[in-house]
């Protein structure tokens, strides 16, 4: 008898994860995940940099980076002083090395 009702909560717990998965399933997902990669190394050697808070930024994908100690960081917000200079760095020359 015992055994029979460790079946047979196994057997209910068993039928609720699944139709608790399927339920779950069948919602469409809206998280949106959002990558931002840093500029690459080719992209930071052959394009001088703005200057702002004593380090050099870049603007690069619609986005102004910077590096620190522990690597790659973006501006959430857009500084005054970047947003001015913004329309000189999407024109600006890039160095250009040749062999």
């Amino acid at each position: 008898m015992n055994r029979a009702k460790m079946l047979s909560r196994a057997l209910l717990l068993t039928l609720l994860v699944g139709s608790g998965a399927v339920v779950c399933a069948s919602h469409e997902a809206r998280a949106q995940v959002r990558i931002y990669l840093p500029p690459p190394p080719v992209f930071v050697a052959t394009t001088s940099p703005e200057y702002y808070e004593g380090r050099p930024v870049y603007y690069h994908h619609d986005r102004w980076y910077y590096r620190d100690r522990r690597g790659w960081n973006y501006y959430r917000t857009e500084p005054w002083y970047l947003h001015e200079r913004r329309e000189r760095w999407e024109h600006r020359e890039r160095y250009r090395y040749h062999r």
